[in-house]
């Protein structure tokens, strides 16, 4: 066990806690602390964000991705065309104008809430959560814009931060050079794959996996190592960034 000053400022974040047995209240100089006991536990996951599963926990839980806007599409489409159709300057235009905009303001608050959930949810069950560091701009660049935009997973990453800090935890995010997916976890041998290979088996130990779970658990690995080290960035031993092109 471990044993913490909080002020008062941080009594708040202590109550949301999972894992704080009981809490001793102490007055020092006038100021109110709370004297918290916390189990230390070691609960650490690793997970893999894509668009078929949002995520894929290093435990086998995977988790659709909701797609607010997808579900929401046809609607948004029938009040933009009604938009377009309206006088400029009149004001029904005014009013199909604060239509389209309370559409795209409820896909937005859909959106967040459930971010916020699931973000939740992971930081409350594990103490580390390791992932790839995600290339959002050149992921909203290709083919799959709308698909990626509509994931948000550059806010549910920041979402993963945010509230890890609040409640203790730590995000380790792994080098998105990482061949995760293509790399057997249990003799570390690389495969290669194509994007339309969700499961496949390595060719040396005989290992079945599932793309996604895979990728995962290697995540988990990866970032762990990080954390024996000392650092959350994968480094040569100049100290410098690896470079991706002769990494792997």
């Amino acid at each position: 066990m471990t044993f913490n000053s909080l002020s008062t400022r941080d009594s708040e974040r202590a109550v949301h806690g999972v894992d704080y047995a009981f809490f001793v209240a102490m007055r020092c100089n006038g100021v109110l602390c709370l004297c918290k006991v916390l189990l230390t536990a070691d609960r650490p996951v690793g997970i893999d964000v894509g668009l078929e599963s949002f995520t894929t926990l290093s435990t086998s839980e995977k988790t659709a991705p909701p797609k607010f806007y997808r579900r929401n599409q046809k609607k948004l489409a029938r009040a933009q065309r009604k938009l377009a159709r309206t006088q400029k300057g009149s004001r029904n235009r005014a009013k199909a104008r604060k239509r389209v905009a309370k559409i795209y303001q409820k896909i937005k608050n859909r959106r967040l809430d459930w971010l916020h959930k699931h973000a939740v949810g992971i930081v409350q069950r594990f103490d580390v959560v390791c992932i790839e560091d995600l290339n959002i701009k050149g992921l909203v660049k290709t083919k799959l814009a709308k698909s990626f935009s509509d994931t948000a997973l550059g806010t549910f990453v920041q979402m993963l931060h945010d509230k890890a800090e609040w409640h203790g935890r730590q995000v380790v995010q792994v080098d998105r050079f990482y061949a995760s997916s293509k790399t057997c976890h249990h003799c570390q041998t690389k495969t290669a794959l194509t994007l339309s290979d969700r499961m496949w088996t390595c060719h040396i130990c005989g290992t079945a996996h599932d793309r996604d779970v895979n990728a995962a658990i290697n995540m988990l690995h990866e970032g762990l190592r990080l954390l024996a080290v000392g650092t959350t960035e994968s480094q040569n031993a100049a100290g410098d960034g690896v470079n991706p092109v002769k990494r792997w």
